[in-house]
């Protein structure tokens, strides 16, 4: 294969390197100001900080099975506090106005140096072994930056029955079996009930530099049945990042990167599954987002849910057919109206981080939530702000498709 070819591998995960490398260097910080954006509708907002700390991975939902407190919205950023990775755990109780820091995951796994990222947020909408509905999951890559020697990557689960104040350790999802990495969990419930951890996996060489995987769990503590999700017979093909949310149908709808095909690099793909288990033949790399005008989401795609159907999907980069910047680079989020038939449409992103370009943390992994009545959308974007990798948060309206 081409040397191009592998220093694009390789410069995918120095990226998240130096990103955790930003946060770790600057987590005590004093907050840098706000910043003016222009809003969906030309009016004048601020992205506001989150966190007062360096930040990296944001990502947010709404408590929709957790009885009175039902409606609050959390989000968790990683961070690093006196040397040690942690997950920060942040509450509104005002629909993403404001937020405040109510609980911190210090992982020992990720704590002296070891490398932790990449950490997601997951509410059980049902009751899973001893974890009843409602209870909080967050899950993270932990030990990347281990020596090579001694190293063996785990995905760490823990959980919250107290709306996220307090966390217990509750598994190890994987490890992996040799010094490779493995990144980026991400947590779903199938329609049988089962916890489902899907993340990427670099431990398959020499047959492939990377792969998402799968395994399920139905009671959040022995985890079974590893198979491949998505995966390419070239080596250099790397699927990773893989995010899923169930539509209102039921589908479950799960996005991911490709990286090193023949096109712009790291691609946003989709597959779908009717039972939250079973998405297909692993070779099949799905379907690519593209707009009408043929314009690729980049690298990092996530995705929100709307209640009237749409699907939103954010992601690091926008670009042109021909893989040039396109002029809503860092500013733009993508809708589908139809469950991710045919093209999708360009909406301005509430949080503007103008005209990334691969550079870490800027909109690495960004993260959004609809709101309830489907008319605006909360995002959380990072960008770089005088060497600090910082999250930020704004909320914008989704323009209807005839607008």
């Amino acid at each position: 294969m081409s040397t191009d070819r592998d220093v694009i591998r390789m410069r995918l995960r120095v990226w998240v390197g130096v990103v955790a490398g930003l946060v770790g260097l600057v987590a005590g910080a004093t907050a840098a100001p706000a910043v003016a954006e222009r809003g969906g509708g030309g009016e004048q907002v601020r992205r506001q900080l989150i966190y007062p700390g360096g930040a990296s991975y944001p990502r947010v939902i709404r408590l929709e099975h957790s009885g009175p407190a039902n409606g609050r919205v959390f989000a968790t950023v990683g961070s690093v506090i006196n040397g040690d990775s942690v997950g920060i755990i942040l509450e509104s109780t005002d629909a993403g106005a404001t937020f405040a820091h109510v609980g911190t995951i210090a992982d020992p796994e990720g704590a002296d140096g070891r490398g932790m990222c990449c950490g997601t947020l997951f509410e059980l909408p049902r009751p899973v072994g001893d974890m009843p509905e409602g209870t909080l999951l967050w899950a993270t890559t932990a030990g990347y930056r281990v020596p090579e020697a001694q190293r063996a990557v785990k995905q760490r689960l823990w959980e919250s029955r107290d709306l996220g104040r307090t966390w217990t350790f509750k598994s190890d999802i994987a490890t992996s079996p040799n010094r490779y990495n493995a990144w980026e969990p991400e947590l779903s419930v199938a329609a049988d009930g089962a916890l489902v951890a899907f993340y990427a996996d670099e431990t398959d060489k020499p047959t492939h530099d990377q792969k998402i995987v799968q395994v399920r769990s139905v009671d959040g503590i022995t985890w079974t049945d590893q198979r491949d999700t998505v995966k390419n017979m070239d080596f250099y093909v790397r699927p990773g990042m893989p995010g899923v949310r169930r539509l209102a149908d039921g589908t479950y709808f799960l996005v991911y990167e490709v990286c090193n095909l023949d096109e712009p690099m790291c691609s946003a793909y989709f597959r779908t599954s009717q039972d939250g288990w079973d998405f297909g033949d692993p070779l099949d790399l799905g379907t690519g987002v593209r707009t009408a005008d043929g314009k690729y989401p980049r690298h990092t795609p996530t995705i929100a849910v709307s209640p009237t159907g749409s699907i939103l999907l954010a992601s690091e980069m926008l670009v042109n057919a021909d893989g040039t910047h396109a002029p809503g680079n860092g500013r733009t989020l993508l809708v589908n109206d139809q469950n991710g038939t045919g093209p999708w449409r360009e909406i301005p992103a509430p949080v503007e981080v103008p005209d990334p370009n691969n550079a870490p943390c800027r909109n690495f992994s960004p993260s959004m939530l609809v709101s309830t009545d489907g008319t605006s959308v909360l995002h959380l974007a990072t960008d770089t702000v005088d060497g600090v990798c910082r999250a930020f948060y704004a909320t914008g309206p989704i323009p209807p498709p005839d607008a």
